[in-house]
């Protein structure tokens, strides 16, 4: 098995027009800070935002699948391992944010606001809302994410030098212990960096959200990047199963993501409460009642109806297609979560800065990622399953 499966040395290519589209990003964003300097922080945020929430969410998907020690995903395991390589990098990009939480978050003053009702909650927020300790949770979520991505890829490659080396008996173990600390930084990262944007809205169904949307586009990422690979020559093992399989959990997470949005409302309609409203009012009225609608339609109604079709989920090219589809419309996503709720008179949902923002964050990460695979086999040779995995077969 070990020798018909060759070591990817492509994407150089690739690497080249991630890097060079993050340094045209980056002067972009040098334009757009004497431009628009309340933008560009919240347009950076919002293309950071879409960047982690899929990182994370291929994280937990790895560390599911060695919890599980499920079959099939170890056939395209190499592509996540990929996706979470650009954590390093993530963290470095963070820097920005740090550096904007002037512009970007209204507890870092709480005596600019007007209403003495709201400056008085947001003072009593400030033992948890303050820029020291708001850092220092930063740091701690980066930390156990670049921690957890970095020892899984090590085990993962020790593996394929060394036969004798238990890899699956150990990433079990690390994988059932370690993510409950995913799932708590992923929910603490999002009440953070997103959340509290309104500082004075509260949800506990809203770190469920944010994961359900990172989580499915972590795995329509995975469906462009396999079928790209497939498609370049380099995983041709991958058969119609795979993509079905694939297919199947994009169906079922868009339809999670979907009634987290929907109970989420829901529970927010049925209370009525002035203080919890506040959130979908921001969201009613203009381009951004509009950006629901192309919202709900785009990341939902498009991708479920044409995934409940079977053919359609064992075909490589349509499902890599619905999954770009529910990556752009992820990015919608996230606009729509940050800039309604960063600027009350609203912001028009598009603008060139955004562009220059994901170009800034998602370059670099792209090249990372397929840096990361060079030089490396795409498939986990000595892997124990890896023949199972290969013979897969959907029911």
């Amino acid at each position: 098995m070990s020798e018909a499966i060759s070591v990817f040395r492509g994407g150089g290519r690739a690497i080249r027009a991630g890097l060079g589209l993050g340094a045209l990003g980056t002067i972009a964003l040098g334009i757009g800070a004497w431009a628009d300097r309340r933008r560009l922080f919240l347009s950076y945020l919002a293309a950071y935002a879409f960047a982690v929430s899929i990182a994370v969410g291929a994280l937990i998907f790895l560390l599911v699948c060695h919890a599980m020690r499920a079959g099939w995903p170890v056939a395209i395991r190499r592509v996540l391992e990929a996706i979470v390589a650009t954590f390093p990098v993530l963290a470095v990009q963070f820097v920005p944010i740090a550096l904007g939480l002037d512009v970007l978050y209204p507890w870092m003053s709480p005596d600019r606001a007007a209403d003495p009702k709201e400056r008085a909650l947001l003072f009593h927020k400030r033992p948890y809302l303050n820029a020291p300790f708001f850092l220092a949770r930063a740091a701690l979520f980066l930390a156990v994410w670049v921690l957890a991505a970095a020892l899984v890829r090590r085990w993962s490659f020790r593996q394929d030098h060394d036969p004798d080396f238990d890899a699956p008996a150990r990433l079990y173990r690390f994988s059932a212990a370690l993510l409950p600390a995913v799932a708590l930084t992923m929910s603490f990262a999002a009440f953070d960096w997103i959340m509290s944007l309104t500082p004075l809205w509260e949800s506990s169904m809203f770190p469920v959200y944010f994961f359900a949307g990172g989580f499915v586009s972590a795995i329509a990422l995975a469906s462009v990047l396999t079928y790209s690979a497939q498609a370049s020559g380099h995983l041709p093992e991958i058969a119609d199963s795979h993509y079905y399989a694939l297919g199947r959990l994009l169906l079922a997470f868009i339809i999670f993501w979907a009634y987290a949005a929907y109970f989420q409302f829901m529970l927010i309609w049925i209370g009525n409460r002035p203080d919890e409203v506040t959130f979908y009012l921001a969201r009613a009225h203009g381009p951004w009642m509009a950006t629901t609608v192309v919202l709900a339609l785009g990341e939902f109604v498009v991708p479920f109806c044409f995934l409940l079709s079977f053919r359609v989920k064992r075909h490589g090219a349509l499902v890599a297609a619905i999954g770009a589809w529910i990556l752009v419309f992820h990015y919608l996503d996230i606009l729509w979560l940050v800039m309604p709720s960063a600027s009350p008179k609203g912001l028009p949902p598009l603008h060139w800065i955004d562009l220059a923002s994901l170009l800034a964050v998602g370059g670099p990460a792209t090249a990372a990622g397929l840096l990361s695979a060079r030089g490396r086999p795409l498939l986990p040779i000595h892997d124990r399953k890896l023949a199972e995995a290969l013979a897969y077969e959907s029911p």
